[in-house]
């Protein structure tokens, strides 16, 4: 099961790394803690990928099951994940955003939180109040979709925090991430 507030693990095996990103896909817009329990429910151990194209007829109906919500969207996802054959450990994360319900930053999510020594600024609600309180002029409320908007944000991002660890050695990314995300919901 996917730990919300132990997400980081560079060291995840190939079912491990199925998991994670199903569990990005399903956690988009819910409630983290929640949407793993379900997503546990739903899997039961088994291999993700080889689970849903074992028997993908029933796919719908073990989503609705366990209330995963996002119904359709969620299909067509795993689906297509389960089918593709992708390397999740080596590929780009541009590669991620071909699949349905995986934006920008759910992928850059996935990766920063499963590859050793990434920088992807996870623009999420939790980050983008942060740079809000934080920043001199008004930034976006949601995630930008847009690849050149949500560069130059991330980019501000990326600055901004780099200026608050000034000389006290590099950045952990995903370390930050998860500390503001505990932060911002109050489970620090």
């Amino acid at each position: 099961m996917i730990d919300p507030h132990k997400v980081t693990n560079t060291a995840r095996t190939r079912e491990e790394l199925e998991e994670f990103l199903l569990f990005c896909v399903v956690v988009a817009g819910k409630n983290a803690d929640q949407q793993s329990k379900k997503l546990e429910l739903f899997l039961g151990g088994r291999r993700p990928f080889d689970f849903i194209r074992k028997d993908e007829s029933r796919l719908d109906a073990r989503l609705k099951e366990v209330r995963l919500g996002k119904y359709s969207l969620l299909g067509r996802s795993f689906r297509a994940l389960a089918r593709s054959g992708i390397d999740l450990g080596t590929c780009p994360w541009e590669h991620l955003t071909e699949f349905p319900g995986i934006g920008i930053k759910t992928a850059k999510f996935f990766v920063l939180h499963s590859r050793p020594y990434e920088m992807h600024g996870v623009l999420d609600t939790h980050v983008l109040a942060w740079m809000g309180e934080h920043w001199g002029s008004p930034v976006p409320r949601h995630s930008p979709q847009d690849r050149g908007t949500y560069h130059f944000w991330e980019t501000v991002y990326f600055g901004m925090v780099s200026a608050r660890f000034h000389g006290k050695g590099p950045v952990d990314w995903a370390k930050f991430d998860l500390d503001l995300w505990r932060e911002r919901r109050g489970s620090a």
